[in-house]
């Protein structure tokens, strides 16, 4: 994702970051906050509530962006948290995806395995980024990071609903496989 987006994202979500930091909520909370919210994402998904459904899993997503801004804002950025934040943001993207697996799941076994593969390639997007720069390359490259994945869920399942939601889906899985592969020849190249 672009740095200037980014950006734009952080100046909007800027007065929730101070809030929370006045009111002594520490980003290990927000983080952890996720699970719930993808527990209640999961759940509206299985039983076919997609509005409400796409738009727990915009809190999801926000939840993501506000512990990382405030633990820069209050100081309290340390490895630990990082590690909790990666792995948090994973299990509950994966429980989300879960969800719409088991809604199809009686449906059409083909939108079953496309959810799957959308997960599948959305943990390699940031499994490459993470290794990658575990061994000192970088890898900010490709489209299909996290946000951009929330933002398709929460427009697919408020606007497009549950008759074509599986478009938005086979977006993620495209963007992420492309986005997987691009990272991963990114990475693998020689150094110059």
């Amino acid at each position: 994702m672009r740095k200037e987006t980014k950006d734009k994202g952080r100046r909007i979500l800027r007065p929730v970051v101070l809030l929370f930091a006045r009111l002594g909520i520490s980003p290990s909370s927000v983080t952890l906050a996720a699970i719930p919210l993808s527990l209640g994402a999961a759940f509206l998904f299985k039983y076919g509530f997609f509005p409400w459904a796409g738009i727990i899993t915009g809190l999801v997503g926000l939840c993501d962006t506000i512990d990382g801004e405030l633990s820069r804002l209050t100081g309290k950025t340390s490895s630990a948290g990082a590690i909790l934040d990666s792995t948090i943001d994973r299990l509950s993207e994966g429980i989300i995806f879960i969800g719409i697996a088991w809604y199809y799941l009686e449906i059409n076994h083909i939108f079953v395995l496309m959810t799957l593969l959308a997960s599948l390639f959305s943990f390699m997007v940031s499994y490459v980024r993470a290794r990658s720069e575990g061994v000192g390359r970088d890898c900010q490259v490709g489209f299909f990071e996290r946000p951009v994945r929330v933002v398709v869920l929460m427009f697919s399942a408020i606007v497009l609903g549950k008759r074509y939601f599986p478009f938005g889906v086979g977006l993620i899985f495209a963007g992420t496989l492309f986005t997987f592969v691009y990272r991963l020849l990114y990475v693998l190249r020689p150094k110059a």
